[in-house]
């Protein structure tokens, strides 16, 4: 089994929102873009917990699979392997009265004042990922079961509609607990038993040994560049979070609410390998953390003691997980 994550692009969008320059004019989008991802993924975590329910001798689980096929990267909620077949499973946590519209393909969401909002059919994106995952079995020589799909939606209070007149397949759509009756449904669908424990268990190792996640510069998909960043300490007080804290006598000090810390510039250095670039310099980091001198920023680099290249003043430090955090999220 795959386990369940916050992914990547939530981690970088949630710095990215922490240490973008006050009154930036892309603070709002970055808010609620973030919003949108953090409710997707709670979508995913519902699903990821009712999967739990499932037989784990009959299924191997897989949640944020990522894989590429001819150089497209695609990424799955969930995939449900088992002797008979693979079910990819799509969560979806989008609450109101959903509009299934079959002439543009799209699904609007209706709110509450009247206003309409329009996301991809995700009958459409599953399509695809289907599609893709074939492609990728093919080439893989692990093309042995059919591939069918699940779309679910978290709240079973959402209201799915078709436009006056539309006729939709509802029969690969659930909501909640309903995700159980549609497996079962499959397996009568799929009662062939097409391979044996052993093959599974290979395609399972096969994918995860495959495992390609996109990589994302999120500064670049927002049009920012370095000088839209604050730079300085972040205060881990949880109500404070004030950018930047002081540095004296070997500890970190938040001019506002007086936490202190001696190790608060190990995020400070995440953020920076994460958001500008996996290297640094001495000079960057005395100008990054707002240290005083030349000497302070080198004993704090000689004790993170993080791999290097080159000599005395052109040496590079690099970002090295075990030295400074990669992620934060829990």
């Amino acid at each position: 089994m795959k386990e369940l994550i916050p992914p990547q692009r939530i981690f970088l969008t949630e710095i990215l929102k922490e240490r973008l320059t006050l009154g930036h004019p892309k603070y709002q989008e970055i808010e609620k873009d973030l919003a949108k991802r953090w409710a997707g993924y709670w979508g995913e975590m519902a699903l990821a917990n009712y999967m739990k329910e499932l037989p784990q001798e009959k299924y191997l689980i897989f949640h944020d699979l990522q894989l590429q096929i001819n150089g497209i990267h695609f990424q799955m909620d969930t995939l449900l392997i088992s002797q008979n077949y693979i079910l990819i499973i799509e969560a979806k946590n989008i609450s109101g009265t959903l509009v299934f519209d079959n002439v543009f393909k799209q699904l609007i969401r209706i709110h509450e004042n009247g206003n309409e909002e329009a996301f991809e059919d995700p009958r459409v994106q599953c399509q695809r990922l289907q599609s893709l995952l074939r492609s990728w079995t093919a080439k893989n020589c692990c093309n042995l079961l059919p591939i069918d799909y699940l779309i679910f939606f978290k709240s079973t209070n959402t209201i799915l509609k078709t436009n006056p007149g539309e006729r939709v397949d509802f029969s690969k759509v659930c909501k909640g607990r309903d995700v159980f009756n549609k497996i079962e449904n499959l397996e009568q669908r799929y009662n062939h038993v097409r391979v044996d424990n052993q093959t599974i268990t290979k395609i399972g190792e096969l994918l995860l040994s495959q495992q390609s996640p996109k990589q994302i510069n999120i500064l670049k998909e927002y049009n920012l560049t370095e000088k839209d960043i604050r730079s300085g300490v972040c205060c881990p007080n949880d109500k404070c979070h004030h950018i930047p804290m002081n540095y004296k006598r070997g500890k970190w000090t938040c001019p506002v609410c007086q936490t202190t810390s001696k190790v608060a510039h190990l995020k400070a250095l995440s953020d920076y390998f994460h958001l500008i670039k996996p290297t640094i310099t001495n000079f960057e980091v005395r100008s990054f953390l707002h240290l005083p001198n030349n000497d302070i920023t080198q004993k704090i680099l000689l004790r993170l003691k993080l791999p290097s290249s080159g000599k005395t003043k052109n040496r590079i430090y690099h970002l090295c997980p075990k030295k400074v955090p990669v992620c934060v999220l829990s």
